[in-house]
């Protein structure tokens, strides 16, 4: 199919365009997954579900996870890892559900000599069980 000059030149124009814009549009979809630590015991991580997290070591191998979600249900699932090893895998209920921000707490005892405990928050999706919105927070040792 052969297009007249003009409609070429407006079809190039409108791609070119979008190739420019579409990196200010759309966010990168890493930034949403970093976390981003505030100081050496207590950390502020957020993503689309989870916000003004903070974590606070209380003494050996305890911490005291606060922040808000909005997540189905008001369920907040969480799983601590070690390298390859699940040390906690459980949930918590939010004060509210989606789509408002609930707030809610964890209270984490873990042995002491983990060497580098690592908790996600995530729901999980409806309609396939599989984790989203998944947040990676590396606990202070």
């Amino acid at each position: 199919m052969r297009l007249p000059s003009n409609m070429l030149t407006t079809c190039l124009l409108a791609i070119s365009l979008t190739a420019v814009s579409i990196p200010t549009i759309i966010p990168s979809a890493s930034a949403t997954t970093h976390s981003h630590p505030v100081g050496e015991d207590k950390g502020r991580y957020e993503n689309e579900s989870f916000r003004k997290i903070t974590i606070t070591k209380t003494g050996e191998g305890q911490y005291a996870i606060k922040g808000e979600a909005r997540v189905n249900e008001a369920n907040v699932r969480f799983v601590v890892t070690d390298g390859d090893k699940t040390l906690a895998n459980s949930f918590v209920t939010a004060s509210t559900g989606a789509p408002e921000w609930g707030s809610f707490s964890i209270d984490l005892k873990l042995d002491p000599s983990v060497k580098s405990p690592v908790l996600s928050l995530f729901e999980e999706s409806a309609a396939t069980g599989q984790r989203i919105h998944e947040l990676t927070i590396p606990l202070p040792k």
